[in-house]
């Protein structure tokens, strides 16, 4: 049997999984097993099986994800979420555009609380729908708002996708965080600008309708104090980063304890909480590494089967023009989004276009953040497009209708930002390369 009728056999089998509803990780796996078996037979499978398991799993840069993991469990059980919105409803005055401008930037803050698009625009669904739809938006609008802001996490550091993409492409953590700042604002700023133009409102809309009755002073106390807390916890985290004061393990910790430490002295967490937030953690970790192990022996099948070679053949004639390699690129981490949850999307493609970057000479740590940024569009796109089914879901509301006006923001978005990073690289790269 050639390389080519294996290639297509294993793809098949794992579209065919995939489409049956197994778990990525699983497909991965049988994928990247089966595979290795046509290729070079059953004999090496163990020692491949125990090495590059071992290997993987050892990886340094691999264990900050439970420490960042543990940080986000620890705020989301203190009900921080409730409260960066609550504060964001109050200075937004109780107007529409403000109160829709505080809501993205509550998805941006939550980028530091949550690692997931899907779990921060399901709770923004919950919390801010409802108040934008008083004020006078639209229900279908108010959540597409909602998965747009939420989706903001899978960009905003700490990135779970960026730890994993760090791990597999030997790119420093550090740098991946520091250089998606810009990016990140860029994406805030489209984002607030096509909430000006595209926004859609009820008739009859009253807009500045203050609640019916104000929250007790006693609560707006705990809410700004938690709002100056996560304010506090991030600049501890990524200030130190830049400043090289910590790595991003130790920032990981200290991020971590920092946060254990402030929910449990405001009496927001107690000793069960923390117990439920390690257990979270501990879940949470062995699914992701799941993913990176699996991922790790399908890579091992491509090394086999020289699929990478034959790709960077076929692409020979454009290796020269390293932007439209790129954008290419990009569209298919967008269209992986689109489809599959995003470090399942990462874990998939990484292995496979890593030859054909460094051939190209495309920057690493430029193209992760760029990876990273198309995958967060890609959540908010139909035919799965996690971030906007997890809002629909929360508000109990049919999700064609909401990936149209989610659509629209990330269209716009992503051309924006292609056009905008591939002829300025240095909104990606400059800050890392100020790093101490």
């Amino acid at each position: 049997m050639s390389n080519t009728q294996i290639i297509w056999m294993v793809l098949a089998w794992f579209a065919a999984f995939l489409v049956l509803g197994q778990n990525v990780a699983t497909v991965l796996f049988g994928a990247g097993m089966l595979g290795i078996v046509l290729v070079v037979g059953v004999d090496v499978l163990g020692g491949i099986l125990g090495s590059d398991t071992f290997y993987t799993a050892s990886i340094y840069s691999l264990s900050i994800v439970p420490l960042y993991l543990l940080m986000a469990q620890l705020l989301l059980r203190g009900g921080v979420i409730r409260d960066l919105f609550a504060v964001g409803h109050r200075l937004s005055g109780y107007r529409r555009f403000p109160l829709g401008v505080a809501t993205i930037v509550t998805g941006s803050l939550l980028g530091a609380v949550s690692g997931s698009g899907a779990a921060s625009s399901a709770s923004l669904a919950s919390l801010a729908s409802p108040e934008l739809e008083k004020l006078g938006y639209t229900r279908r609008f108010s959540l597409s708002l909602s998965a747009v802001a939420g989706s903001l996490s899978a960009i905003i550091p700490p990135s779970l996708i960026m730890i994993i993409y760090g791990s597999l492409a030997s790119v420093p953590i550090g740098h991946l965080f520091i250089g998606a700042i810009g990016p990140g604002l860029l994406c805030i700023a489209i984002y607030i600008v096509c909430l000006r133009l595209f926004g859609e409102l009820r008739e009859g809309a009253v807009d500045g309708q203050a609640p019916e009755q104000a929250p007790p002073s006693g609560e707006a106390r705990r809410s700004m104090t938690a709002f100056l807390f996560v304010v506090a916890l991030m600049l501890i985290v990524f200030g130190g980063i830049y400043g090289g004061v910590v790595t991003v393990a130790e920032a990981g910790a200290l991020g971590a304890f920092t946060a254990m430490a402030g929910m449990m002295l405001m009496r927001r967490v107690n000793l069960r909480g923390l117990f439920e937030a390690l257990a979270e953690s501990v879940k949470v970790t062995a699914t992701l590494m799941m993913l990176v192990l699996g991922a790790k022996i399908f890579a091992r099948f491509l090394t086999f089967s020289r699929l990478p070679n034959e790709l960077l053949s076929l692409m020979e004639p454009i290796l020269g023009h390293p932007n439209v390699v790129a954008a290419i690129l990009m569209a298919v981490f967008f269209l992986g989004g689109m489809f599959l949850e995003s470090a399942a999307v990462i874990v998939l493609l990484v292995p496979i276009i890593l030859p054909l970057l460094q051939s190209a000479g495309i920057d690493l740590l430029w193209f992760g953040v760029m990876a990273s940024l198309m995958i967060a569009l890609g959540l908010l796109t139909p035919p799965v497009g996690l971030a906007t089914f997890a809002a629909a879901s929360a508000g109990n509301y049919p999700v064609a209708r909401v990936f149209r006006s989610a659509s629209l923001f990330a269209l716009v978005a992503g051309v924006v930002l292609t056009v905008l990073l591939i002829s300025y690289p240095a909104l990606i790269t400059w800050l890392p390369e100020q790093i101490r």
